[in-house]
């Protein structure tokens, strides 16, 4: 069961405890899967792969903030934030980097999207609408870049009509249009029309739209002083920000700050929930360990400067550090926590290449006999 932050209610230290160790552990989960993932491509198990690695705590705060019934229009770095919604497993996520064509292994698409694209089902088995309002929902992925802003707005805008038009029937779709659309984009990708576009309109409707900018400095290979003024959305943006008029809140905060990303996505989805004020959240100094994908190495175009601070600001180990440092865990507690995950993901590995593999080999063995 996935704890919920709640920073308006008194909890103990224990129960502070048990949420934040138990957020690390989805982030070391989804770190391993990336670095098995990119193994699996590499030996050839796999086609391509794009991985969330670097990206894991700040996905973790937006979780935290998500509720029932609000939706995510996101992109492929977005496991971490899937896994702590509990919507994908690790069998889940090696099922989608084989292409596993069965539904049950591989919910997301059976196998017929590239890997990194996330769901959740609208419908019941029979076709009938599921409660949206009773469950976490994702948009399906797309992979043209920034083609998940157009429909971030749409989601957003339709809690809007929900709350203004009563006449509505909102059974199964909405509660007085509480909810919020969270939207994720690279930083290089707000470069796309698509993007000013739906910032455009989504502070002229004012709608209850977060949208979460991953900000690593890079787009592939590129360096954003190359495609972005300033070399900052925020910067960019600040035209928006609203002061006697509407516009949006705009959030700047540090990808390896756990708890300032925990604050900072618990007051931007109150924001949008309850005022209905879109919100952009910037997350900068964020990191990609294994660089773009599958199909390079980021080691050719970053400087050892660069190397050597993505080692020392991962998110993942920042976290690390802030979990002994403020006595949550000592380095022995993680350690062992670590070796448990690595387990957990190798087994989580086999099991689904063997699922995957499996009915391939019965095949083959029936089209000897048969020859």
């Amino acid at each position: 069961m996935h704890p919920e932050t709640d920073s308006q209610k008194d909890i103990t230290f224990n129960d502070f405890k048990t949420q934040v160790l138990h957020d690390y552990r989805i982030a070391v989960i989804s770190r391993e899967c990336s670095l098995l993932g990119r193994r699996e491509v590499l030996t050839g198990k796999a086609k391509f792969g794009i991985f969330g690695d670097g990206k894991e705590v700040p996905q973790l705060a937006m979780a935290r903030a998500f509720r029932n019934g609000d939706f995510r229009s996101g992109y492929y770095r977005d496991q971490t934030f899937m896994m702590a919604i509990e919507e994908l497993s690790p069998q889940h996520f090696f099922a989608g980097l084989y292409a596993h064509t069965d539904i049950e292994k591989e919910p997301m698409s059976a196998g017929r999207q590239m890997g990194g694209h996330f769901i959740t089902h609208n419908l019941q088995e029979d076709g009938s609408w599921k409660d949206l309002t009773q469950q976490k929902n994702s948009s399906s992925d797309i992979s043209p870049t920034a083609a998940q802003m157009p429909r971030l707005l749409g989601l957003a805008q339709a809690s809007k009509i929900y709350r203004k038009a009563q006449e509505i029937d909102s059974s199964n779709f909405s509660v007085n249009g509480n909810e919020v659309a969270w939207g994720t984009i690279g930083n290089a990708s707000t470069s796309e029309g698509l993007f000013f576009e739906t910032i455009n309109a989504a502070g002229v409707l004012q709608v209850p739209m977060v949208i979460s900018v991953w900000d690593d400095m890079y787009g592939i290979s590129v360096h954003a002083k190359y495609q972005t003024t300033k070399e900052s959305i925020s910067e960019v943006l600040k035209g928006f920000q609203r002061d006697d008029k509407p516009g949006y809140e705009i959030i700047t905060v540090k990808g390896w700050d756990y708890p300032a990303l925990v604050e900072a996505y618990e007051n931007a989805g109150k924001l949008a929930r309850e005022e209905h004020v879109p919100v952009l959240i910037h997350v900068i100094e964020l990191t990609q360990p294994q660089g773009h994908s599958t199909s390079g190495s980021h080691e050719r175009y970053k400087d050892k400067e660069r190397l050597e601070w993505e080692k020392a600001y991962d998110c993942n180990l920042k976290m690390r550090e802030w979990l002994i440092d403020n006595g949550f865990a000592t380095e022995e507690d993680l350690i062992t926590l670590e070796k448990e995950v690595k387990k957990e993901v190798r087994e989580a590995k086999k099991e689904a290449w063997a699922a995957f593999t499996t009915p391939i080999k019965n095949k083959k063995k029936e089209a000897v006999a048969l020859l």
